[in-house]
């Protein structure tokens, strides 16, 4: 661990001791279980002498406010004084693993869902001892105590004793064996409109982002690679640049170079100096109608069954009446979080200290460990909040940069920051692809789906045991929730050099606009109603029409007049909400205008209600910024957009008025990338009814001039 380590915790909890459900960023483990201690632990929580109640969120805080839901869970469950909550970010620890991934990730929407009930159980743990100890303090049975809003009240009027008042009598008692409830089961803080908990320090600006951590000693570093991914470094003017004031040396990475300065801006002009020269590639080349060409190409082949075939599979197409068949492109997209990449590391003798908001902290860890050839329990990871993650922060590259920066100046912490640029042309990218579907008819009812889509890949590069003979990341959603009689979903791995990752809602961002944009072109060539169509389709799945069913009712559908028209859509995303969506859109002084989107999503149950609509609607712009505008565009081999003057995100003036409804039904599932992938085919169904224009290319503006 740092020296400066506990000299900064110590200035953070001076500095928030005061502020009533302060943001505690800790960088120090919690004692779980620890014997003899005055501090009451239970799993993911602890609660102090000075009345902190404070508790270890297992997930990354990257802008989702997780770690308010645990509050409110631990909250209820403990009858816990919200003022006193206080949250810290897990260390690396198998105790902090994802239950749903065994490793402690954060990804896949799962963060409420896979730990609520933990939370939950700390809480009522907690509550438990903390009766059981007042109990013996006032040598009553613990039936006769209970608790109110952080305090345990006796059968006596002036047996009143706070939470940590106790902490130091339970931490000594065993773990109970049974749980004493509380009689009053209606949530004080679940299901309420409760403030986050990390919003005061991120509007005051005290919240400290990896962009932001300044250390003594510290020096700043910045990075050019190669424009063709895979590309060296064949020369530089390194010479010259050493000779800048401020600079303080030039370290070799793979495939590029980092300047290394007291100063990041000195860094990153003298980057501007350097001028590397790369060498050449095998994909200096490689375009996006060549890419393009080779999908097309893959989906001539079989492929593989992506999850099972019903009924018939594709054989049932022999027997339709009438088979339609098209097909959806979509482009590469970046995750351009509003943090750029940014990390934090010191390598000192025989230990390594990194500071960063991570997604994946134990393979970043072990990572570390691989590279400097240390254990890994030399090496400590200091958890901060950043700035956006949307998968990309389960990516080491920039962790390792750091490191291999900080090696060549032992002793001394190195802040490695992205430019935008960076960002942009090396990111790990959600995957390009196409997506040809048929349908098989007769009269107004499609008997048969089949789906044949062909991708690159995810999952053999970053969690190759999770890979079966397809990529279920690339294809999720590619089932549908509709219950077609024959049904055969096929993928075809067609791998190109651009680097492909996780990004918010991956594979579903393909194949839901393939398949609502296309069950309209059906239900308008055999002249049904798009309503009807879904509604038959979904007559087995009572959640889904039921979510279908509402959407219709509060956008007043099909809402035509005015000179607009609406589009909808409805997906099933793994592991996420369900989400039906509307779209209104109009032609305005000849631009295009997403006026108003209808969204009725079911993520079972809810926790933190204002949470999932900031999701859902957060979400939403993301899918809308994607389907308007994004594409990385490949040309010569690398990334030709660089910043947002080209590679172009939804403002405030182009977003849509929101209507947000939450149904709550089934088991708890996740919110953060359920609203995303039905914006492209809802705007694009919309576009249809207004223009009669088909768009089955993404981004929209492209296609739409």
């Amino acid at each position: 661990m740092s020296a400066l380590a506990p000299s900064r915790r110590g200035f953070l909890g001076a500095a928030l001791a005061a502020i009533p459900g302060a943001y505690l960023l800790s960088f120090t483990t919690p004692a779980v279980g620890k014997a003899g201690s005055d501090v009451l632990v239970t799993h993911f929580l602890q609660i102090t002498p000075a009345d902190e109640i404070i508790l270890t969120s297992p997930v990354a805080e990257i802008g989702q406010g997780t770690s308010t839901a645990y509050a409110m869970l631990v909250g209820d469950a403990l009858d816990a004084d919200w003022s006193r909550i206080r949250i810290e970010l897990a260390p690396v620890g198998e105790e902090y693993n994802n239950p749903r991934f065994f490793s402690q990730l954060t990804g896949s929407s799962t963060g409420t869902s896979s730990f609520h009930q933990a939370f939950t159980k700390a809480g009522a743990t907690a509550r438990t001892m903390l009766l059981q100890a007042a109990a013996r303090r006032w040598h009553v049975d613990s039936a006769a105590v209970t608790t109110d809003n952080g305090v345990v009240i006796g059968p006596q009027a002036e047996q009143r004793l706070r939470y940590g008042e106790l902490a130091a009598i339970a931490a000594r008692l065993p773990e109970p064996k049974a749980l004493i409830e509380r009689t009053d089961t209606r949530p004080r803080y679940a299901t309420k409109r409760m403030i986050r908990l990390d919003l005061p320090q991120k509007v005051d600006g005290s919240a400290q982002f990896a962009i932001d951590l300044r250390m003594p000693g510290m020096l700043s570093a910045a990075v050019v690679t190669a424009p063709v991914f895979g590309g060296a470094l064949a020369s530089d003017r390194r010479a010259e640049v050493l000779k800048m004031p401020g600079v303080q040396g030039v370290v070799d990475l793979p495939g590029g170079l980092a300047v290394v300065a007291d100063r990041w801006w000195t860094a990153r002009r003298a980057l501007e100096t350097l001028e590397p020269v790369w060498a050449a590639t095998p994909h200096d080349k490689a375009d996006d109608a060549a890419i393009r060409a080779q999908f097309d190409r893959a989906l001539a082949t079989p492929g593989v069954v992506a999850e099972e075939v019903r009924g018939k599979g594709m054989a049932g197409l022999r027997d339709a009446e009438k088979v339609f068949t098209q097909r959806y492109a979509v482009p590469y997209l970046a995750h351009t979080t509003m943090e750029p990449m940014a990390c934090v590391a010191k390598v000192q003798g025989g230990t390594c200290d990194f500071w960063m908001g991570s997604q994946q902290p134990q393979k970043a860890r072990d990572t570390i460990a691989s590279l400097l050839g240390l254990p890994k329990e030399a090496v400590t990871y200091h958890p901060l909040i950043a700035g956006g993650g949307f998968g990309r922060r389960q990516e080491t590259d920039v962790v390792e940069q750091t490191v291999r920066i900080a090696r060549a100046f032992p002793g001394r912490p190195i802040k490695l920051i992205w430019t935008r640029e960076e960002d942009v042309r090396h990111d790990f990218y959600r995957p390009a692809g196409v997506s040809e579907l048929s349908a098989g008819v007769r009269g107004r009812t499609i008997e048969t789906y089949v789906h044949k889509q062909a991708t690159p890949s995810i999952l053999p590069r970053m969690y190759p045991a999770a890979m079966k003979t397809y990529d279920e990341v690339v294809t999720d959603a590619i089932q549908s929730p509709y219950g077609f009689p024959n049904r055969e979903t096929r993928w075809v791995r067609s791998e190109t050099h651009v680097p492909t990752g996780m990004w918010r809602s991956v594979g579903a961002s393909h194949t839901v606009f393939a398949i609502e944009s296309f069950v309209d072109e059906v239900a308008h060539e055999i002249g049904a109603d798009p309503v009807e169509i879904r509604r038959g389709l979904l007559r087995n799945a009572p959640r889904e029409l039921a979510a279908l069913n509402r959407v219709v009712e509060i956008s007043g559908w099909p809402g035509t007049g005015g000179g607009s028209a609406m589009g909808l859509a409805i997906s099933h995303k793994r592991d996420d909400c369900l989400t039906a969506q509307v779209a209104q859109v109009a032609i305005r002084d000849g631009r295009l205008a997403v006026e108003q989107l209808w969204t009725v999503s079911n993520p079972g149950k809810v926790i933190n209600r204002d949470a999932v609509v900031a999701q859902l609607e957060g979400a939403a712009i993301w899918g809308l910024t994607a389907a308007l505008y994004g594409r990385v565009t490949i040309a010569g081999g690398a990334v030709q957009e660089s910043n947002f003057h080209d590679y172009r995100m939804v403002r405030l003036a182009d977003a849509p008025i929101f209507h947000t409804e939450v149904q709550e039904s089934g088991d708890m599932e996740g919110v953060g990338e359920g609203g995303a992938p039905n914006v492209a085919p809802a705007v694009c169904n919309a576009i249809f009814r207004l223009t009669g224009k088909r768009i089955r290319t993404l981004p929209i503006l492209e296609q739409f001039a």
